[in-house]
C-alpha cells in the first residue's frame, strides 16, 4: 500500500523522501509545495487541501492543530529526543509507515505516533 504524504519542514530530508519514494510513496515537499519556513498552520491547510498524509517533527503543535480540527487525511508524529542512537532513522520512518499499514490502521482524522511502530 501507497501513502500521498507530504512532509513539513522539521520532517524534510533528501533521503527520507528517497526511501519513501522507494517504498512506493506518492512524497510532497514543502520545496514543492511552495510552504517553506511557513508557520505549521499553513503546512497543515496545503495537507488537507491536497488530502496529503502530513508527517512533522513537531509534534505538539500538530497535536494543537488536530485537536482543533480533526478532519484531515492524518498526522504521523516522530518525536525526537536529540540522541542519536534513540531518535527514529530514515528507514526506521518508512518501516513504521508500513508497519501501520500492515496493521490496517486508519490514517484520516487521526494521529500516530510513527515512534511506536518502528519495530
Amino acid at each position: 500500500m501507497s501513502q500521498k504524504i507530504y512532509l513539513d519542514d522539521c520532517a524534510y530530508d533528501k533521503d527520507l523522501v528517497r526511501l519513501m519514494e522507494a517504498a512506493g510513496h506518492q512524497v510532497t515537499t514543502p520545496r514543492q509545495a511552495g510552504t517553506i519556513g511557513r508557520e505549521d498552520e499553513i503546512h497543515f491547510r496545503y495537507a488537507v487541501a491536497n488530502a496529503l498524509v502530513l508527517l512533522t517533527k513537531n509534534c505538539d503543535d500538530f497535536l494543537e492543530l488536530h485537536q482543533k480540527d480533526s478532519q484531515h487525511p492524518g498526522i504521523l508524529l516522530v518525536y525526537q529526543d536529540n540522541d542519536p542512537d534513540r531518535d527514529m532513522k530514515n528507514a526506521e520512518i518508512v518501516r513504521a509507515i508500513a508497519n501501520l499499514e500492515q496493521a490496517g490502521v486508519a490514517f484520516p482524522e487521526s494521529c500516530h505516533v510513527l515512534n511506536a511502530w518502528r519495530y
